[in-house]
């Protein structure tokens, strides 16, 4: 069976990112074969990019669809819903697959049992354990050097490789702005949830790759490699973004992992409390506290928004 590929490509208030986007999937060895872009912006340029007759020229097939209010989950599932490949390649808007890319992670996906692959970046290395949270891994968790690598754990801690591995590794998650699924695993593993808050700015990807996980392999593919440019227009605030980081980190171990009220809330706190002295001793290192003060103020409006559901659940 020939497989077929539809990018699915969410996006918000960036033309320039996306345009970027669009040129290297046109310039692909394998391009996909169509790219569908869901649209949360307020105003037409997104729409204007996506109908530019060169995409057509280069063989590269670009449709819109309007999603609002912007939401990423649900941007994405819109997307898909439209979409006619058997081969889903999620990303985000300000990514720049390289040429090779996407050929590598259809080769890599082919292979047996594996559902989804994840590209490596090419202008950032993974982030790795912090000292506070090195000295958890290894205390709490047991878990001796680097074999952390590639795995979800605790608080949804989740982390890459370090440095990046010279063959296919192994990966407990995958992110969705720089993966290649297939869509019977995503259909089976039940799609995007819909608890997240707000906008779904965080860990949306996270929740989607512990469900794959569950059906089959998920994979890191070094030789599949694209850029992040990390596009500030269109973000929320730190504020928001604190709020849905904590609060959606405890819908996916509530919900998606069964851990009890008790145990969900204890991992976040335990996230809370590490997160807001790191980040506290940072601020007092570079003599800045706006954004402590900013991801402090979310976090809080996260356990609050957590507790409310709890207490009324209790008096029922």
């Amino acid at each position: 069976m020939i497989e077929t590929v539809s990018a699915i490509v969410p996006t918000i208030g960036r033309p320039d990112s996306l345009t970027a986007l669009l040129e290297s999937l046109a310039i692909q060895t394998r391009p996909p074969d169509e790219v569908i872009v869901a649209d949360g912006s307020a105003d037409d340029r997104t729409a204007s990019v996506c109908a530019e007759a060169r995409w057509l020229r280069a063989g590269l097939r670009v449709r819109s669809v309007a999603v609002r209010p912007p939401h990423a989950a649900r941007q994405r599932q819109a997307a898909i819903a439209l979409a006619t490949g058997s081969l889903l390649l999620l990303l985000d808007d300000d990514v720049v697959p390289e040429r090779g890319c996407v050929a590598a992670m259809t080769a890599a996906i082919a292979a047996p049992g594996v559902v989804a692959v994840s590209a490596d970046f090419s202008n950032e290395p993974w982030p790795g354990p912090t000292r506070l949270w090195r000295a958890y891994l290894r205390i709490v968790e047991g878990l001796a050097d680097n074999a952390w690598q590639g795995q979800v754990v605790g608080p949804l801690l989740r982390f890459g490789y370090r440095p990046s591995p010279a063959q296919d590794m192994p990966m407990a998650w995958l992110g969705a702005g720089n993966s290649l699924v297939r869509r019977q695993a995503f259909q089976q593993a039940g799609g995007f949830s819909d608890f997240f808050l707000h906008r779904s700015t965080m860990n949306e990807d996270v929740d989607l790759g512990l469900k794959l996980a569950r059906v089959g392999r998920i994979l890191l593919c070094p030789a599949a490699r694209m850029a992040h440019h990390h596009a500030p227009s269109g973000r929320v605030s730190a504020i928001v973004a604190a709020e849905d980081d904590l609060y959606n980190r405890y819908m996916i171990l509530r919900r998606t992992l069964g851990r009890s009220r008790l145990a969900s809330f204890g991992l976040v706190c335990l996230f809370l409390g590490v997160e807001t002295f790191g980040n506290l001793g940072g601020s007092l290192w570079r003599v800045q506290s706006h954004g402590f003060v900013s991801r402090l103020a979310g976090r809080l409006k996260a356990v609050v928004r957590i507790l409310l559901p709890a207490r009324r659940e209790a008096a029922r």
